[in-house]
């Protein structure tokens, strides 16, 4: 019967789609009785109830840690530290950064055995009256491990090391044993993760067990990372993923359920005043349990337990009525409780209720809410009623009953993105799909919009209609799967949001289809995919976006926003612009398209960036006047109607020079008000006069709006670094305190690139355009421009005073080098040998009149080490040192395991122009000191060229950023600097170019001492 159940829905969620967008259902009035579904009962007769843990307050100290509200694994964390499985240090710090000893992840696993107890009393046996805790600790080190070693989770060949980072591997294996976990060697296994071969073969079958089981995560890649460290944070996760699979060995239980009463009562007992807080707890599967928590005057007791919500961890107050939560006891004892917001608790309640196959789906759309006040079997109850109306046109009311003198609610579970709770999440419009029992009463509720059967991928053939057969389209799916469908007569067919015929599909182009009823009822193709014939017979392409970036592949966000792994080897081309390019021009938010010889290959033999890179000009506010959607221009004027449109300069608004701005707009163009995506033809309907934002690209020479995000409120702009970003609530918070809503029309830029929400990141230095909408409390970012650190690029800078030059390499003496931004101290002593190439740019700079180019070939035979400078008139009395050397900077090839030179400028007697320091110092170890004081005015700059003075040779940069030490961050300046570069060395794409090559519009990257730039790098 449920197979037939089963069969019966699917083929209805294929017909759904269309359905819903051509019938309209009539809605009945509330006066009008339709068919009623009811909460499940919630029957307390038989409800179970548990006392809190007695020493709450402690249980509470112990799991609040000062330093993990940031790290991803927080909530392992502070579960794991109730459970006692993970410790405290005695700072309420658990350094979640930190690697993980091999004697942490021992210790671990033993409690996780539930065989501290033993360990401790063996312990505290050998430790007597001692008061060192290095040697406590090294006494519980080697019980910790001896009772490891008795469990069979570590063996002697193994005990090596252990003060060292647990490695990946070792730690899978530790929890294998622990789990049990038997080795099976099958000469045919496939292993889940793909870098299986690095793993130790005695190893594999065990780390694969832990690895598909979840306990053991994999990395984004795909990959298991054998020899990598474990992070402390890590471990908590793979500890609570250990528990989870065996909750015997400490008595404990979990449960999941909807709160449904909270009360607190007093009592008073023998002097004893006790102040109880009763919360009840419907459960998935229908049964109920009250989460009992106390504090007595009588002995200062207080029962309590952990609970996490919202990110942060309090005591049992925090739950509220409607909140869906996870609780565990142990040993009969509440000890913790996690309000969730996901939809795991769906899962569990669909495990509860397999074995009733007369449960039916329900699928509508929620018309009406509304409450009323009434007597029910003696008890005035408030009844919250929301009318449905199905797909199948059926009306239908849910009731839900909160007693208004116990505040209990006979609730429904209900999920709805980003959280679960109650049916007060539910709002007049939401589409649902809801689980009814043959009792009339709802078992849950979700919100999602209906089903459909959608299919990404590249056309492979299409075939017209004829007078017996109908067109059909042939799809290689993007989930390496071959899909031929028959075409409907009435299907919406589209390329680019245009309509089209079926014969504009062609071979390789992208395509989106929805299938209902076994026919093809839309397709949305995109001309974008180009070169359609360059693809293989056999082959395939994938194309998107760009999510993430690793050594040897890309993570892409698909047109069907899926993701998929692009792996990239030693023979993939990348190209760009109709070039070659390395794997370093490729960015987050660039869209590519991945060629493949064979459609089971996930190695990509060529990458496509979309070229030329886009380049954001731009980004404009102003007063939507005009649409012409025929002619695809957007005409914005000044946001207060009579003055110019503005643009972004550095951190403030300045105005255009023209009062009305016209800007291309077409199909691509991304266009939202807050989260709702707006269409061409609604702009001029529906927002005419109203606020809106436009990034525009310059691309083949026009400019093109991007995306363009409309505001309801007013602006407000801020400059800080962002103190929390939470994806799942949308949310992100700066230091000043100010909270922003994350929605779909904001507008991220990220390295000159509109980029994924998702990317903006915790200490990212940001600049926020926000607005207020009417009725909302918080506000929405509009504009986020982030400002980061340009891959450590600074770090191939060396400067320092020349000290041998021999055949093909140099020494500096005094000299330091750039690490993560700053600049180390000097070191005096001579340095090791840097190399230098034919083709390695070598010019002195000492005569900035006449600079002199040195080939590397005659540079051993020229007068540059420091003794071949001796000074003939030197004194010991007099100022000026004896030996007037060369200083230089210079800039080392970091893809050269050796540090090859790429250039090197001299200067004879001192680093800059004007400061000869051997003829002003008396000793030689004053040098260092010297340059110390000249470093002092070093700066790190980046930004984009607006003007190149070619009179005074000094470029001129906007949205400048210098870098700051102290916060480590990039700090923006209010004004457009200046940077002088007639001695400077010029690098893109790791080679040397001229300062002409140099264009008005690049993003570049500088060192320079006050004004004078020694070294500038030029984004690709």
């Amino acid at each position: 019967m449920k197979r037939l159940i089963s069969l019966i829905l699917t083929i209805s969620i294929m017909l759904l789609p269309s359905l819903s967008s051509m019938v309209v259902y009539a809605e009945a009035p509330f006066d009008i009785p339709v068919p009623e579904f009811t909460a499940i009962k919630t029957d307390l007769a038989d409800a179970k109830s548990y006392t809190a843990y007695d020493k709450g307050l402690e249980l509470i100290v112990n799991s609040t840690f000062t330093d993990v509200s940031k790290d991803p694994y927080k909530e392992d964390i502070i579960r794991m530290a109730t459970l006692g499985i993970v410790k405290q240090y005695g700072d309420r710090k658990y350094y979640p950064g930190n690697n993980a000893t091999g004697y942490d992840a021992l210790a671990t696993l033993v409690r996780l055995a539930g065989n501290e107890a033993a360990v401790m009393q063996r312990v505290y046996a050998q430790a007597g009256g001692t008061s060192s805790t290095t040697a406590v600790d090294l006494l519980m080190n080697q019980e910790y491990l001896t009772e490891a070693q008795t469990l069979g989770i570590v063996t002697q060949d193994e005990i090596v090391n252990l003060n060292n980072p647990v490695k990946k591997e070792q730690l899978a294996v530790w929890v294998g044993r622990a789990l049990g976990v038997a080795p099976v060697f099958k000469q045919e296994t496939v292993f889940s993760f793909n870098d299986w071969e690095t793993v130790n073969p005695v190893y594999r079958s065990i780390i694969e067990k832990v690895v598909s089981d979840g306990i053991v995560p994999l990395k984004n890649d795909g990959s298991f990372g054998p020899k990598d460290s474990v992070k402390r944070g890590e471990l908590a996760r793979v500890a609570r993923a250990t528990l989870e699979s065996n909750y015997t060995p400490l008595n404990i239980a979990s449960g999941y359920g909807l709160v449904i009463g909270n009360k607190s009562e007093k009592v008073y007992e023998d002097g004893n005043t006790i102040t109880r807080d009763t919360i009840t707890v419907k459960n998935t599967d229908g049964t109920v349990t009250n989460l009992i928590s106390e504090t007595h005057t009588k002995g200062n007791k207080r029962y309590d337990f952990v609970t996490f919500k919202n990110g942060v961890p309090s005591d049992h107050k925090i739950l509220k009525l409607g909140d869906e939560i996870e609780y565990l006891l142990q040993n009969d004892r509440v000890m913790y409780a996690q309000a969730l917001d996901h939809d795991l608790v769906l899962e569990k309640i669909n495990a509860n209720t397999l074995a009733d196959e007369f449960s039916i789906f329900h699928y509508g759309t929620v018309s009406e809410i509304k409450t009323k006040n009434q007597a029910k079997n003696g008890k005035n109850v408030i009844t919250e009623i929301y009318r449905v109306v199905d797909v199948t046109g059926d009306v239908f009311d849910i009731l839900v009953d909160e007693d208004l003198y116990t505040g209990l609610r006979d609730d429904i579970v209900t999920y709805k993105a980003p959280g679960v709770g109650g049916v007060k999440l539910l709002n007049t419009g939401d589409v649902i799909e809801y689980l009814v029992n043959p009792d009339r009463e709802v078992i849950y509720i979700k919100v999602a919009p209906l089903e459909s059967k959608t299919i990404s991928g590249t056309v492979r053939e299409v075939t017209p209609i004829t007078d017996t057969e109908a067109a059909t389209m042939t799809i290689y799916g993007f989930d390496d799967k071959v899909y031929e469908y028959p075409i409907a007569p009435y299907a919406d067919l589209r390329i680019n949001q245009r309509y089209t015929d079926l014969s504009n599909f062609v071979y390789g182009m992208n395509v989106n289809i929805k299938v209902a009823n076994g026919y093809i009822i839309n397709a949305l193709g995109e001309s974008y995919s180009g070169e359609p014939g360059s693809i293989p017979d056999f082959g395939k392409i994938r194309m998107g976006t760009v999510e993430s970036i690793y050594k040897q592949s890309i993570n892409v966000m698909l047109e069907n926003g899926t993701y998929e792994v692009v792996n990239i080897t030693s023979g993939t081309v990348l190209t760009k612009d109709g070039g070659v390019v390395s794997l370093g021009a490729l960015k987050v938010g660039d869209k590519i398209k991945a060629y493949y010889n064979d459609i089971y290959t996930k190695d990509a033999s060529r990458i496509e960036i979309e070229a030329p890179e886009i380049l954001f000009e731009v980004i404009y506010k102003g007063k939507i006047k005009n649409v012409n959607e025929s002619k695809g221009v957007l005409q914005l004027i000044g946001a207060d109607g009579r003055s110019n449109p503005e643009y972004i300069d550095n951190d403030s608004w300045t105005a255009s020079n023209k009062y009305a701005i016209d800007l291309n707009i077409d199909d691509k163009t991304s266009i939202y008000k807050g989260n709702q995506k707006v269409k061409i033809d609604d702009l001029e309907k529906n927002y005419a006069n109203y606020t809106a934002y436009a990034v525009v690209e310059k691309k083949f020479g026009e400019q093109r709006v991007v995306k363009l995000s409309i505001a309801t409120g007013r602006e407000n702009i801020y400059s800080s670094a962002v103190k929390y970003a939470d994806y799942t609530l949308s949310k992100f918070e700066i230091n000043t305190k100010e909270n922003f809503n994350l929605t779909e029309g904001t507008i991220v830029i990220r390295d000159g690139k509109v980029v994924p929400n998702n990317k903006l990141k915790t200490w990212d230095t940001v600049f926020v355009v926000a607005e207020s909408p009417k009725g909302a409390y918080s506000d929405n970012a509009m504009v986020v421009k982030v400002v980061t650190p340009y891959d450590n690029i600074f770090d191939a800078i060396r400067i320092g005073a020349i000290e041998n030059v021999n055949t093909n390499s140099v020494t500096l003496a005094n000299y330091s080098y750039y690490t993560n931004n700053g600049l180390n101290d000097i070191t005096e002593e001579e340095s090791g040998y840097y190399k230098y190439f034919s083709d390695t740019e070598i010019v002195d700079v000492t005569d900035k009149d006449k600079k002199k180019i040195i080939k590397p070939s005659e540079f051993y035979h020229m007068s540059y080490s420091r003794v071949e400078n001796k000074d003939s008139v030197y004194s010991y009395y007099a100022q000026g040192l004896q030996y007037e050397r060369y200083y230089a900077f210079m800039v080392v090839d970091q893809e050269d395991e050796d540090g090859g030179i790429l250039a090197m400028h001299l200067r004879h007697k001192g680093l800059l122009q004007g400061k000869d320091i051997d003829d002003t110092l008396y000793l030689e170890k004053d040098i260092a000191t010297t340059l110390e004081d000249t470093f002092k005015s070093a700066r790190l700059s980046r930004g984009t060229i607006v003007s190149d003075d070619t009179t005074w040779n000094r470029f001129e940069i906007t949205d400048s950023h210098d870098w700051m030490n102290y916060t480590a961050q990039w700090a923006s300046n209010t004004t457009n600097i200046y940077i002088e570069y007639s001695d400077a060395i010029v690098i893109k794409n790791n080679k040397v170019i001229s300062k002409d090559d140099v264009k008005i519009g690049d993003y570049i990257y500088v060192m320079r001492i006050n004004a004078n730039a020694l070294v500038i790098f030029v984004e690709s």
